[in-house]
């Protein structure tokens, strides 16, 4: 097996990406050998684009909440069922597009000749704002796993998407980047923490002041990385044979709010007070919900940000009362702890 060059099967969870699936497709279909693609319950277009492309095996991932551990685990057994043979598979995301340089460089030909039970780790840039600057941290995200048919065992939300078993070596890949345009429109990716947000909260994951740390309404990008100039050779190449890598494709409204509005009418909005989500206008989102026909969502009217904001207000400090108390306790604790 270990001179056998392994399929390369990229699995992907799917739901209303057509802003940015046909790149992805295009892309993916240069280097891998088989791409399969986990929708659930698309309605804009996202399950005809993956019927353009042969090296797409489309199935259906008909959940109506969210399933994250659900879903990966679908797209391992899909990817085993698809390929038994010596196999790569690579977890990627519809927005995360392989450099156009990846498949030259001396990292790709090393991770060809892993052995299985390898997890593989690749560097992401976000693209910023533009596709001409990015975001980098510098940290490697286990994307990939040379499969040996070892057990994933997924957390229920931001799980690491393949296996990674206790035994499992790592080949860290520094001269692959798996290119990120999570945010690149700006508002969308607002859209998606507050739907984070409320997930959370639904699967009772950590504290509200934990969450609006994670997801705040208005997040300061640059602390998270060092903004650069994004690199022309993750482009041309792909560029060259026709795929367009810079067109960014907007909306007034995202999926990802009316998802929140589902929420909204199955819990309750009480329910949702304490995260960071209130500076949004969920009745303008609402009534344009509505009017495009979105089912299952509150058929009352929601109220302004600054009603929401003011009933709230007695809470926000209390909140951080507390946090400061927790800063405190820990400040005095600090010192006793390094004893120990």
């Amino acid at each position: 097996m270990e001179n056998q060059k392994p399929k390369i099967v990229v699995i992907t969870p799917v739901k209303n990406e057509a802003w940015i699936l046909d790149r992805f497709l295009a892309v993916t279909s240069e280097f891998a050998d088989h791409i399969i693609i986990a929708d659930q319950n698309s309605n804009d277009g996202s399950q005809a684009i993956c019927k353009n492309y042969p090296k797409v095996t489309l199935i259906e991932n008909k959940s109506e909440s969210f399933n994250e551990s659900g879903r990966q685990l679908l797209l391992i057994q899909a990817a085993r069922d698809l390929v038994p043979e010596h196999k790569i598979i690579l977890a990627l995301d519809a927005d995360e597009i392989l450099a156009a340089n990846a498949i030259h460089t001396a990292s790709w030909q090393a991770m060809l000749k892993a052995k299985p039970g390898t997890v593989l780790c690749f560097e992401k840039p976000d693209l910023f704002v533009t596709t001409h600057q990015c975001l980098r941290t510098g940290i490697l995200t286990p994307l990939g796993y040379v499969d040996d048919g070892a057990e994933h065992q997924p957390q229920k939300i931001h799980s690491v998407r393949i296996p990674m078993p206790e035994y499992a070596t790592r080949l860290h890949i520094h001269d692959i980047k798996v290119i990120h345009y999570g945010v690149t429109r700006l508002d969308a990716h607002a859209s998606k923490l507050r739907l984070y947000s409320v997930i959370e909260n639904v699967l009772e994951v950590g504290h509200s002041i934990g969450r609006r740390s994670r997801y705040p309404s208005k997040p300061d990008y640059l602390s998270l990385g060092k903004l650069e100039t994004a690199t022309p050779e993750w482009f041309t190449g792909w560029e060259e044979r026709g795929i367009d890598m810079h067109t960014i494709i907007k909306q007034k409204y995202y999926h990802y709010d009316f998802e929140v509005l589902r929420y909204f009418h199955k819990y309750g909005i009480q329910r949702f007070w304490m995260e960071d989500i209130w500076k949004y206008d969920w009745e303008a989102c609402r009534q344009y919900a509505q009017s495009i026909g979105i089912t299952n969502i509150p058929d009352h009217p929601i109220p302004k940000p600054a009603k929401i904001l003011d009933s709230i207000k007695i809470l926000d400090i209390t909140m951080s009362m507390v946090t400061q108390s927790y800063r405190y306790i820990g400040s005095i604790l600090k010192p006793s702890m390094k004893l120990g």
